[in-house]
C-alpha cells in the first residue's frame, strides 16, 4: 500500500518547517518566505507528488482556491473565454469548475457551492448587454465575488469586462477608408423576427453613423435579418453599386453572404468589392477565399482579465465597487481589403 505523502514529508524534504510549507501553499499572511525556500518547497512538492487536501485547506483558510465559470457550452465564445480564465487560474494556482447552463441545475446552485466553501467566486459569460436584476440581487445577498463577461454595461456597481463596440467600428472604418478612400456601406445583420439590436450592435451602428458624419459622408445602411437569406436581395443591392465599393458588415455572417453574391455576379472580392467584418462570430475569417479582414473580439483576453479581477476580489486586492474593464478590439487585416492603387493614407 502506497504511503500517503503529507506536508510533514514535504517540509522534511525541503528542510523547512511545516509552517513554511503551509505559507507557500496557502499564501498565509504574516509569514514571509524567501524565494530560495519557496523554490525548495515547490521542488519537494513536485518530487514527492504531493497534493493538497482541498477540503481540509478550505476548512482552515475559508478558501477553496476554486472558482466557477458559467455559460453556454455550445457557444464558441464561451470556450474562448474559458481559455483565458484557465490561464489566469493556472498563473494564480486556482482550480476552475466548469458549469454549463444546459445542465438541469441553474446557476443559482453555484451560490450554494459558495456557501459551502466549495468555490470562492463566480464568473459568467453572458450575451452582450445582458442584465438580470433578480440574479444580481441574489449575488449581493450572498456576498459572492462575481464577474460578468459582456454583461451589465449600464450597471456600474456590477463588475464586468466589456468591449468598446463603438471604438471597434471606428478602428475598422479608419483602416478600410485608409486602404480604399471609398465611403463604406454598413451592412447590419440582426436576429429575430423584428429588428431589436443588442447593446453591442446599437453601439456599432451609432459608431458607424458618428464616423461617417465626422468625415462629412452620408451614412448608407443595409439591413437584413439573419436566417432570411434571399439571394436576389443581395444580388440586387450589390449589382447597383459603383465599382469598386467598400462594405463593412457588423457580423462576419454578412461577409459570407456578400462573398456568395459576388461569386454569382462574377465580381472579385479585394478588387471590385472591399469587404470587412466588425467581428469574428464565424471563426472562419481566415479560411474564406480571399481571407476576410475583421475586427477580432478578444474573448480569450477578456476571460483572462475577468478571472484576474475576480481573483483580486477574492483575495481582497480589489474593491468591490471597482470600475468596468474595457477591452480594445484587435484589427486583423487580410486579403479582402488590399491597398488600392498603392494608397497609403
Amino acid at each position: 500500500m502506497t504511503k500517503r505523502v503529507t506536508s510533514h514529508d514535504v517540509a522534511k524534504r525541503a528542510g523547512v518547517s511545516r509552517g513554511v510549507v503551509s505559507a507557500v501553499i496557502n499564501g498565509t499572511p504574516g509569514i514571509r518566505v524567501s524565494e530560495e525556500k519557496r523554490r525548495e518547497v515547490l521542488k519537494a512538492i513536485e518530487e514527492l507528488s504531493y497534493s493538497v487536501d482541498a477540503q481540509a485547506r478550505s476548512m482552515r483558510t475559508g478558501k477553496s482556491k476554486c472558482i466557477a465559470a458559467y455559460g453556454n457550452l455550445d457557444n464558441p465564445f464561451f470556450l474562448q473565454v474559458l481559455q483565458g480564465v484557465q490561464r489566469a487560474c493556472t498563473e494564480r494556482d486556482y482550480h476552475l469548475l466548469l458549469y454549463g447552463h444546459n445542465r438541469q441545475e441553474s446557476k443559482q446552485a453555484l451560490i450554494k457551492l459558495f456557501n459551502q466553501r466549495r468555490i470562492d467566486g463566480l464568473l459568467t459569460k453572458d450575451v452582450t448587454g445582458y442584465e438580470d436584476e433578480e440574479w444580481i440581487a441574489m449575488v449581493k445577498e450572498a456576498g459572492i465575488p462575481y464577474m460578468s463577461i459582456e454583461g451589465y454595461p449600464d450597471r456600474e456597481e456590477v463588475q464586468s469586462v466589456l468591449l468598446d463596440y463603438g471604438a471597434s467600428i471606428h478602428l475598422a472604418l479608419d483602416y478600410l477608408y485608409a486602404q480604399t478612400g471609398l465611403p463604406p456601406i454598413y451592412v447590419e445583420m440582426y436576429n429575430g423576427p423584428e429588428y431589436a439590436p443588442n447593446w453591442g450592435d446599437r453601439n456599432r451602428r451609432s459608431g458607424y453613423v458618428e464616423w461617417m458624419q465626422l468625415k462629412g459622408l452620408d451614412p448608407v445602411i443595409w439591413q437584413q435579418r439573419d436566417g432570411e437569406i434571399d439571394p436576389s436581395w443581395w444580388d440586387e443591392r450589390i449589382r447597383s453599386l459603383p465599382l469598386p465599393s467598400a462594405l463593412l458588415t457588423n457580423w462576419s455572417q454578412g461577409g459570407f453572404l456578400i462573398y456568395q453574391s459576388a461569386r454569382r455576379l462574377e465580381l472579385s472580392i479585394g478588387r471590385d468589392l472591399y469587404v470587412m467584418a466588425a467581428d469574428n462570430t464565424m471563426r472562419a475569417n481566415e479560411y474564406m477565399v480571399p481571407a476576410l479582414s475583421a475586427v477580432e473580439m478578444p474573448y480569450v483576453e477578456m476571460g483572462k482579465a475577468g478571472a484576474h479581477r475576480l481573483l483580486d476580489l477574492i483575495e481582497g486586492k480589489q474593491p468591490r465597487a471597482a470600475s468596468k474593464i474595457w477591452m480594445p478590439a484587435v484589427l486583423a487585416p487580410r486579403e479582402s481589403t488590399p491597398l488600392v492603387n498603392g494608397r497609403q493614407d
